[in-house]
C-alpha cells in the first residue's frame, strides 16, 4: 500500500472554508497579474501548498497555517513581477514545517504501484528521518517547480538551530539568545540577494505584527526578542539600497511600514 499521513478531514475542511474567500481573491489577482502559463504554475503551487499545509496545526493566532504562505505570496506579488518568487512564497515553509508530507507526496507520486510497509510518521519518526525528509522534499520542489524555486525555498528554510543549541548544552536565556543570533545572521545573509531579500521581507512582514498575541505572554516575548534585531538590520539595509536594486523604487513605502510596526511594538 502507499504511504499515508492521516489528518482530521473535518479540521482540514473547516480550515479550507475559513480561507476560501482569501484563496479565491488570490486566484483572481494571479489571473490578472500574470500571463496564462505563469498563472497556471502559481495556481499549481497554491494547490500544492494547501494540500501540504491545511492538515497542519493552526497558528498561535488561531488562523490556519496555510494563511501565512498565502499572505507571503500576496505580499511578494506587490513587490515583484517574478512568478517564480510567487511560487517560492507559496511553498517556502513546506520543507521546513511539513517535509514529511512532501516526502510522502513524492514517494506516492513516483511509485504509484509499489507496495510499501506502513510507516507511522509520528514525532519520533519525524526526528529520526528529518534529513531524509528534507532532502527528498527539496527534490520534489525542484521536480514540480524548477531549480530556481528550489534555490529560493532551500535558502529560506531555517536551519535546525534548536537541536544545535541543545547539543551544545545550552538552555534558558543562553539557548534563546544563541538561536536568535544564528537566525539573525541567516536573515542577514539572505539580504545580499535581492530576490531572497524580497521573499524574506514578505515573510517577515506577515510575522512581525504581534498584535494578536497577549503582550504578557511567553510567545509574545519570545517573538519580540527574535525579530527586534532582524527588523533593525532590514531597515538599515533598506537605507543603503543601490538605485538598481529590485526593491529600490518601493523602499520608502516598505521602510515606512516596517518603522511603524517597529516603533509601535518593538522600540
Amino acid at each position: 500500500m502507499s504511504f499515508e499521513l492521516t489528518g482530521n478531514q473535518g479540521d482540514i475542511s473547516a480550515r479550507r472554508e475559513k480561507m476560501e474567500a482569501e484563496i479565491q481573491h488570490f486566484r483572481h489577482r494571479v489571473g490578472e497579474k500574470f500571463p496564462q502559463a505563469d498563472a497556471a504554475k502559481i495556481i499549481e503551487a497554491l494547490d500544492f501548498m494547501l494540500k501540504i499545509h491545511l492538515p497542519q496545526k493552526d497558528r498561535v493566532d488561531g488562523r490556519p497555517f496555510a494563511s501565512h504562505p498565502l499572505a507571503v505570496a500576496a505580499k511578494v506579488m506587490e513587490l515583484s513581477d517574478n512568478p517564480e518568487l510567487a511560487v517560492a512564497a507559496l511553498t517556502h515553509d513546506t520543507v521546513e514545517d511539513q517535509s514529511d508530507r512532501v516526502f510522502v507526496e513524492r514517494i506516492n507520486r513516483k511509485y504509484p504501484d509499489r507496495d510499501f510497509v506502513h510507516l507511522k510518521i509520528d514525532e519520533t519518526a519525524r526526528e529520526k528521518y528529518k534529513d531524509i525528509f528534507k532532502t527528498w522534499s527539496l527534490r520534489e520542489i525542484k521536480d514540480k517547480f524548477g531549480d530556481q524555486v528550489k534555490y529560493y525555498v532551500e535558502n529560506l528554510t531555517n536551519h535546525d538551530f534548536n537541536s544545535l543549541a541543545e547539543d551544545m548544552g545550552l538552555s534558558g536565556d543562553k539557548k534563546t539568545d544563541f538561536i536568535n543570533k544564528l537566525y539573525a545572521e541567516h536573515v542577514e545573509d539572505l539580504l545580499n540577494d535581492p530576490e531572497l531579500f524580497t521573499l524574506k521581507l514578505a515573510d517577515l512582514s506577515t510575522n512581525i505584527n504581534l498584535r494578536s498575541l497577549d503582550q504578557n505572554g511567553a510567545k509574545y516575548q519570545k517573538l519580540k526578542r527574535k525579530y527586534k534585531s532582524v527588523i533593525e538590520t532590514i531597515l538599515e539595509k533598506l537605507k543603503n539600497l543601490e538605485t538598481n536594486h529590485l526593491l529600490y523604487a518601493k523602499k520608502d513605502g516598505i521602510t515606512s511600514e516596517l518603522e511603524k510596526v517597529y516603533h509601535e511594538q518593538y522600540a
